[in-house]
Parts: C-alpha cells; structure tokens; sequence
C-alpha cells in the first residue's frame, strides 16, 4: 500500500537518501515544530543556567526547611499542563520589543549573579528569563496564563529568606517559651534560660535558629497555595486553608520541642543528626496532613460551583499552539540568539579562581606588642567552615590580654560557600557599625555578640574584597557583583577578632580586639588579594 502520509516541502525537495528523516520529522512534529523548537531553547536555557541549576539543586539537598525545592518544578509543570488545552486555543501574538528588552534585562542580572555566585539574586533572574522567553515567543496573552506557574517557582529559591528572617528571632522565643509550658503542664520540671535555653533536670536543650521553625512555613505555603488553587473556587476558603495550615506549623514546631524534651528527661538519646532532622519533617507532615484534610473539609462547605473549563476545541498542534509562521520563527530566532551570546559570555567573564598573595601559614607570629599563644583557646570562633583558606590563631599582650584572630578566604563563591549568606548571617544579629583607626585613616567594621559555651563572646569582624574592607553586607554583595563583572573572580575573604570577657568594663574587650585590629589590618593587605 501507498505511504499515506502527505509530503511536506522538506521531503519534496529532499534527497531520496534523507526522505526517511523528513517523512519521520514530518510524523513527529507536523507543520508547525514547537517540540523541536522547544529543545533547542532548553538545551541553550541549561548551558546558560548550569550553575544556577547545580546551586538550586545544592541548597535543596543539604540545606535544612528546602527539600520541597524538587517538588516545586514539579508542581508548575502540572499547572502548566493544566492550562494547557486553553492555551493551545490563545493566539501566538510575539511581542519582539517588550519581549527582547525584558529578556536582555533578566539575562544580565542572571549573568552577573552567576559570575558572583549569588543565588537569591541569579535564582530568581531564572524565573524572569522564563518570563521574558514566553513574552518574546508567545505575547501577553501567555504571559498572564502562566503567571501563577511561573510566580510559584519562587518556591525553589531563597528569595523568600528575606521574609522568614526577621520571623527567626521571634520565632525562636516563642517556641522556647510555648515548649517550656507545655513542658511544665505536663508536670516536667523545666527552666528557661537566656531566653532559648530550656533546662531539664537531666540535659539542656537550645533552640537555636533551625529549631525556630520560620523556615518551614515557606515549605508549607508551597504546598498549600497550589493545593488550595487547584481544589477550592472561593476565595475565603482558600485564604482560611493556607492561614489554618501556617498555624498549625508553628504549634506542631512547638510540639516537636516539648516532645524532644520528654524524650530527653526519659534518657533518651541522639538528639541530633538523622533523627534530628525526621523531628523537623514532623512539622511539614502534620501541616501537609491539615492541608490535605483541610482542603476536603472546605471543599465540601463551599456552594457548588461549575469548575472553570480548562480544555478547549482540539484546535491547534498536539505538541504546541498554533504559530504565526514567520513572526514566530524570528521570535525563536531571537530568543537563541539572546541565549546564545550571554552562554558564550558567562564562560567567557568567569576568570576561575584567585589564589592568596601569600600563604596564611606564614603569618606573623609577632604583631607589635602581641604575640601568638599556642594555649588552646575555647573561645576561639570560625565563621566559614567550608573556606579554601583559613587562619585561627590566639595571640596574647604583655598584660594578660588575650586575642583570637580568624581568616577565612574563599577563591569562589557558589551556594553554600558564599562569602556573605547563611553563614556569616548570625554574625550580623546583633551587629553595630564601627570603626577602625588605622594609621591616619579609618576602616569599617562591625561589633557583635556571638554565644560561645552559653556565654557572650564580643566580636569585631569586616570583609574584605579586591583590597578593601566593608563592614555591611549588602556592600559587600555588591563588590562582589562588581568584582565579578569586571575581573571575572569572587574570591574574598572574613576577617574575625574575638576577644576574653573581663570585669575592667564594658569597654575593655572591644579596646583591646580593635586594637589589635587595627595592628592586623595593614598584614592583611599582604596576604589576601
């Protein structure tokens, strides 16, 4: 029997030899190639994004209140897909200027976030690129049927920390002091110390920042708010499930507390490590739970209400909507284009890594009137774990005095070794600006309380970037942007000097580490780039 299938212009004009392809082309993506198109972008999108790919994938993974991160492609893929029968029926109206400019715009702040290593920023430039590449390829129309799928993948980013933060504080309080009159009601003798220390007869428990529970809201809302689009039609109900649901969160957080506490006071053991983290899951479990029957119980309140329709007339490609011929494939051309260049110039920019001027290991062991003291220090303090470099050393005065000096030098920042992000945030608590008096100039720093072994540990700390010295954080954000972009390095470094508590007064501990600050600074310059 005769091929039914019709010839298309490739496979008249083709070679007999290539026909087999065409007509296989031909069966696959019809007249209008949006599956072939489609890859082709994505292939440009993940060589452009690697890195921003490989830090998401790295903060879902190790860091704590972020494992629903690989839920949430997921979960916007599925809207997607919900939407779209509809879209296929939403005419292709390309908008080049608006399209092309928005993209440009999010392209560079991908690019310069990238180089830097900054994800909260480079994570949600992603977003935007998706955004602008659906304005350029699809119009306006497109863009406001995928807002709520594009918006939710806000989700897998930590650009929501900038809400939650301010909560961990509060949060911590407030869980110390709930758990421990849960503790008392139960009739457990219990007492709470400096605010987060509850004292138990047989151990003592700190709630420390990841005991709060101010992340794991964000964990909650990227279930609930979908959950609640999906399954309720009035808007009361869905407000009154995601409220409900964040409730719930922080009374189970107060609940896991108390119940590590019961368990201690039983002699129970492993508190922390693997065990530790099945007693945070708890928290989301109990909220997913409420959600989910939350979501039955509202559902069956509400009037019944014909659901919108989200199918249409079987019009248009199975694989895509219906395109305008020559106005999508400029668009198309375009978005590759665009994509194209800002890959060749992300590996072109990134300058690799920077290594110290001189080795931290021969660091003075003299400084002035100090000098290096081999005594252990217990009050000694590390900022950066995971630095490249690093120098900790405890020097002592003439006097008695004793200093504790710690350098943390990273070549390359990328999530979860970032020079300014999680790990230096407790740093910046309690912090007040000062100044440094070095020679005849000045340079800026930060004074703050660190609580080593339940005791208050004054600190003196500044970053220092390309040579100088920053004492805030979003500075130091941008000098590191800045450095990027025109050297293509983010190396930098935390410079930290603790100092011993004394009874002389308030002062004496911050005399005598800025003193020695001041002594250090000009060494610095020496060793670090």
């Amino acid at each position: 029997m005769e091929n039914s299938l019709v010839n298309t212009p490739e496979s008249v004009g083709a070679p007999e030899s290539l026909r087999p392809f065409a007509r296989a082309k031909a069966r696959l993506f019809g007249d209008d190639p949006f599956l072939l198109r489609t890859i082709g972008l994505c292939v440009l999108l993940v060589l452009l994004c690697a890195p921003i790919f490989g830090d998401l994938w790295n903060l879902w993974w190790n860091r704590y209140g972020f494992s629903h991160g690989f839920l949430v492609p997921l979960v916007s893929l599925y809207l997607v897909w919900l939407r779209w029968p509809t879209l296929r029926q939403i005419p292709v109206e390309p908008a080049f200027v608006p399209g092309l400019l928005w993209l440009v715009v999010a392209t560079v702040l991908l690019l310069a976030s990238e180089v830097a290593g900054v994800l909260t920023t480079g994570s949600l430039a992603l977003i935007l690129v998706l955004a602008g590449l659906v304005l350029l390829l699809c119009g306006y129309a497109y863009l406001k049927a995928l807002a709520f799928p594009l918006a939710y993948l806000v989700f897998m980013t930590p650009v929501l920390d900038g809400l939650t933060e301010p909560l961990v504080w509060p949060f911590q309080l407030l869980t110390a002091n709930m758990s421990v009159a849960v503790l008392q009601a139960l009739g457990i003798p219990v007492l709470l110390e400096n605010s987060t220390s509850i004292i138990l007869p047989t151990v003592t428990l700190e709630v420390v920042r990841e005991c709060s529970g101010a992340g794991l809201l964000i964990a909650v809302l990227a279930i609930g708010l979908p959950l609640a689009s999906l399954t309720l039609q009035a808007w009361w109900s869905r407000i009154t499930l995601v409220l409900s649901s964040v409730v719930i969160a922080i009374v189970a957080n107060w609940v896991r507390v108390a119940v590590m506490g019961i368990y201690a006071q039983a002699g129970g053991k492993d508190l922390h490590g693997p065990y530790h983290i099945l007693q945070g899951l708890f928290v989301d479990w109990v909220a997913f739970v409420f959600l989910f029957v939350g979501a039955w119980l509202l559902g069956r309140m509400e009037h019944d209400a014909p659901p919108t329709a989200l199918h249409g007339d079987g019009k248009g490609s199975f694989w895509g909507p219906v395109s305008h011929g020559p106005a999508s494939n400029r668009a198309w051309w375009m978005a590759c284009a665009m994509l194209a260049v800002a890959t060749v110039a992300l590996y072109a920019v990134d300058g690799g890594t920077t290594e110290l001027k001189k080795e931290l290991a021969t660091f003075p062991t003299v400084i002035g009137d100090w000098v290096i003291d081999h005594q252990p220090n217990d009050e000694s303090l590390v900022g950066l774990p995971d630095a490249d470099e690093s120098l900790a050393r405890t020097y002592r005065a003439p006097d008695g005095r004793r200093v504790n000096l710690y350098v943390a030098y990273t070549k390359t920042q990328r999530q979860g070794k970032e020079l300014v992000g999680m790990e230096t945030a407790p740093l910046h608590e309690k912090a007040n600006a000062t100044v440094l008096r070095v020679g005849e100039g000045s340079v800026p720093a930060n004074r703050t309380f660190l609580d080593k072994s339940r005791r208050p540990v004054p600190v003196t700390f500044w970053y220092h970037i390309n040579g100088t010295s920053y004492a805030d954080r979003n500075l130091a954000k941008l000098a590191t942007i800045k450095q990027a972009v025109l050297r293509g390095r983010t190396d930098g470094a935390l410079v930290l000097v603790s100092a011993d508590l004394r009874s002389g007064g308030s002062e004496e501990p911050w005399k005598a580490q800025e003193e020695f600050s001041a002594a250090v600074f000009p060494l610095i310059q020496e060793y670090l780039p």
